[in-house]
């Protein structure tokens, strides 16, 4: 009963964690090129507000005790900890993806190229976490990516700058869960992600003065106000700590396994929000994805029987 209790806890925590990132995309797209809202700027503000408002609701909830990061009770090893995290899950990574849409990527790329993060991650679990890639897992992998790919499609602006540096967040993406599964952290996933949020928002905030962007937030549209608020609440709040959760309970290969339904359900927000195209392609690489599921949830299945 347990087992199935905790199994039911993994599918709604990390289905809700890829519809709330996949709405991030559109949403983030729309303030950079509709808005004119620089990369780091508008991140910086989102996830300073969005990690701000996790550490205050727990301050109101349950004191400041356990706001202070610790790690096996080691409190520099917290710090330590959640500044590393803030830098690369929320700094890097989010960083180097509004960098690429602000550079020109589509949205649709910005996705396919992020979450090629199971990739790497895989390659780095089987040397770091015991976690063994095996030919069925590389299959799967494969799998998923073709999906995404057939799903979203490919165009020449793949080949731009904008496209290394989404390369390079999806890269942070995965060295960041290497660390969150080696390094254990005693606060809980909510606080972790606060921390993470809001140091990572500070982090991009000082990038955005020391690369002179430009911008006044009281210059958002109306639509804008809306999604930035969006961004901070389910997108930011909703997601990352949800995307933990998952991470504790589903091991990192599993987990990482059902990102590959984020950029799906980007391009499901693109169509309804941005009134993008419904292409037939969307299905196909729906039913790679799928397999590509299957497949890696059954091996795991087995492999912890």
């Amino acid at each position: 009963m347990e087992k199935l209790s905790s199994k039911h806890t993994f599918l709604f925590s990390i289905i809700f964690t890829t519809i709330f990132m996949g709405s991030s995309f559109p949403t983030g797209k729309y303030l950079i090129s509709v808005d004119g809202t620089p990369p780091f700027y508008i991140g910086g503000w989102r996830f300073l507000i969005a990690g701000l408002l996790m550490l205050l609701i727990t301050l109101v909830l349950r004191g400041w005790r356990p706001l202070v990061p610790a790690s096996n009770q080691n409190i520099t090893k917290g710090t330590i900890l959640v500044i590393v995290i803030g830098l690369l899950q929320t700094a890097g990574t989010m960083g180097f993806l509004n960098l690429s849409m602000a550079k020109g990527l589509s949205s649709s790329m910005s996705s396919i190229i992020l979450f090629t993060n199971p990739l790497w991650l895989a390659f780095l679990a089987h040397f770091l976490l015991n976690d063994k890639l095996t030919k069925l897992k590389v299959l799967a992998l494969f799998l998923g990516v073709t999906g995404v790919v057939i799903c979203l499609g490919l165009d020449k602006s793949t080949l731009g700058i904008g496209a290394f540096y989404a390369l390079l967040g999806s890269l942070c993406w995965a060295v960041n869960t290497v660390v969150t599964k080696m390094v254990a952290f005693d606060k809980g996933p909510w606080v972790l992600t606060g921390w993470q949020l809001f140091i990572g928002g500070f982090i991009m905030l000082i990038i955005s003065v020391v690369s002179s962007e430009h911008y006044h937030i009281l210059d958002l549209s109306f639509f804008g106000w809306f999604n930035l608020i969006w961004l901070i609440i389910p997108a930011s709040i909703g997601s990352f700590g949800l995307w933990f959760l998952s991470l504790r309970i589903g091991g990192a290969t599993v987990a990482s396994s059902f990102l590959f339904l984020v950029p799906v359900s980007s391009t499901i927000f693109s169509i309804i929000w941005l009134h993008e195209k419904f292409t037939f392609s969307l299905v196909i690489g729906g039913l790679f994805v799928v397999i590509a599921l299957i497949i890696v949830n059954h091996h795991s299945a087995q492999s912890n029987e």
